[in-house]
């Protein structure tokens, strides 16, 4: 079956039950040096169809966007504004409670100063509403 690509992207994630069991320095001091990259422990494509988030780099996933269960734009308690560069000035992770109990962290084409985190959830709220 051929899947209707609408969005495709180099991202970078992290579960929640990943960032409950990192260490300290891990999760915020080494996150303000120059060249860290966003608190995140996977990288590759997210891919967004009209049925699934698929996500293909260091670990691969389906979301189907049936399973999804919220979407939050912004810091919250566990991804902190404490655990990235300019306490997040700049952008702010997206949040997607998928499965059962399953919570993901998104940073999206992130280009230091921007990500493109608002534009795929515009996309993914007009496909979850329609």
């Amino acid at each position: 079956m051929k899947r209707k690509l609408l969005f495709k992207s180099s991202a970078l994630w992290i579960h929640d039950y990943e960032i409950q069991h990192m260490h300290y320095d891990e999760r915020f001091t080494i996150r303000h040096f120059s060249f860290a990259p966003p608190l995140s422990k996977h990288s590759g494509d997210i891919i967004l169809t009209e049925k699934e988030i698929l996500l293909d780099g260091d670990e691969c996933e389906t979301i189907p966007l049936g399973s999804i269960e919220e979407l939050y734009y912004g810091f919250d308690n566990l991804y902190t504004t404490a655990s990235v560069k300019n306490f997040g000035a700049f952008w702010k992770p997206l949040r997607v409670r998928h499965g059962f109990n399953n919570v993901t962290y998104f940073i999206i084409n992130y280009n230091y100063l921007y990500t493109s985190n608002d534009r795929f959830l515009s996309l993914l709220k007009s496909l979850l509403l329609s």
